[in-house]
């Protein structure tokens, strides 16, 4: 059976996360072992922390559909992007990859009440388990359709010359 993940975002940049061309895709050495851990079926949700400006709150929540070794994500899906670019990843970090997530960024929701213990407060990520999850896909799909429902808290602002 998969196991499920939560765990705090740092910041929202677009990166880890990121949700470009209609797929959530997740790699970061920050996230490493949630990389490791999660795999197919498997759930991932990061809520905010201090520094995204939307503590405790949903920034987003995917269903692992794939799980690729780095290189084989980068020469078989994206060759050239402003996501492989953007960082440097170790070779052998896994990309976890989805069509069915919610992201909500900017617009991060508050979890229901009776998910409110599931929330992390700390560094590193815990285990959910499956009742949490069901209970969180029941309600996100009672009023959201799957994909991007807001933009990043945190974009990284471009330099203007001097």
């Amino acid at each position: 059976m998969p196991k499920h993940y939560i765990y705090r975002i740092d910041h929202d940049e677009g990166f880890a996360p990121n949700v470009e061309f209609g797929i959530c895709a997740l790699c970061g050495c920050k996230k490493s072992s949630v990389e490791k851990w999660a795999q197919e079926r498997s759930w991932v949700l990061g809520v905010g922390g201090n520094n995204t400006g939307k503590p405790h709150k949903l920034i987003y929540a995917m269903e692992v559909v794939k799980v690729l070794p780095f290189f084989d994500f980068r020469f078989r899906y994206i060759r050239e992007s402003a996501y492989l670019r953007a960082k440097r990843i170790k070779r052998a970090a896994n990309v976890l990859l989805s069509r069915k997530f919610y992201y909500f960024g900017d617009k991060a929701i508050d979890l229901p009440n009776d998910l409110q213990h599931i929330i992390i407060c700390g560094r590193g990520c815990k285990r959910v388990s499956d009742g949490d999850v069901a209970k969180l896909n029941k309600y996100l799909r009672s009023r959201y359709a799957y994909g991007k429902w807001g933009n990043p808290n945190n974009p990284k602002k471009l330099r203007t010359p001097c």
